[in-house]
């Protein structure tokens, strides 16, 4: 299992992408000039900056088995401080219990109410996926590999979507105290093409 690292675009890019605002939080007006990457637009008479396409929703249900076509769904979790394994600061470690993963659609989680000066709010856990088994309910999407775990640091001026199908775990908020995220994503009501999960035995430990 490699390190737990901070979240940035080109590691966690195998399996989604990340949503961050590239201006210094000192910025209060519009620049002067602005970076070719940053696909950025002068918008609402000169009083703000437009930045297109910071990730990509993808709705994959037409290939679910029942047929039944989804809506875009917009929700909030409230998430409460994951419990640590241990709470000493020299050896605070998570247990990951499950693994889940939206075979049919992305999944955007948007923190509210906190900057990006609030480091380590969050962790993102995610792993990519084996080769189907054959068998339900892996015939056609495989199960996680458990060899190639990745563990990121998200801060709070971060915002992360999973890509379709991507194996991860729910949410790990780290500290004291709540964190409330909107969750936008695809649903058809089925409950095995909306969610799949897997329960570890025994967790997959996670040191800080």
């Amino acid at each position: 299992m490699k390190p737990i690292i901070p979240l940035t675009q080109s590691e966690f890019a195998p399996f989604g992408e990340v949503i961050e605002c590239p201006l210094k939080a000192s910025t209060t007006n519009l620049p002067s000039s602005l970076p070719a990457s940053s696909n950025a637009v002068p918008a609402n008479q000169d009083t703000a900056l437009k930045f297109i396409d910071v990730t990509y929703m993808r709705n994959g249900y037409d290939s679910a088995p029942s047929g039944i076509p989804a809506k875009a769904l917009m929700n909030m979790f409230s998430c409460f401080p994951h419990p640590p394994r241990s709470t000493n600061r020299n050896d605070y470690s998570v247990d990951v219990k499950v693994l889940e993963r939206h075979p049919y659609t992305t999944q955007t989680f948007i923190p509210l109410g906190v900057g990006r000066k609030a480091q380590g709010v969050y962790l993102v856990v995610v792993a990519p996926t084996l080769p189907p088994t054959g068998q339900p309910p892996f015939t056609t999407m495989g199960p996680p590999d458990l060899s190639k775990v990745r563990t990121f640091w998200a801060h709070g001026g971060q915002a992360v979507t999973y890509g379709l199908g991507t194996w991860h775990m729910p949410m790990a908020v780290v500290g004291e105290e709540r964190l409330d995220f909107v969750v936008v994503q695809y649903g058809n009501g089925v409950a095995d093409e909306d969610c799949q999960e897997v329960r570890l035995e025994p967790p997959l430990q996670e040191k800080l």
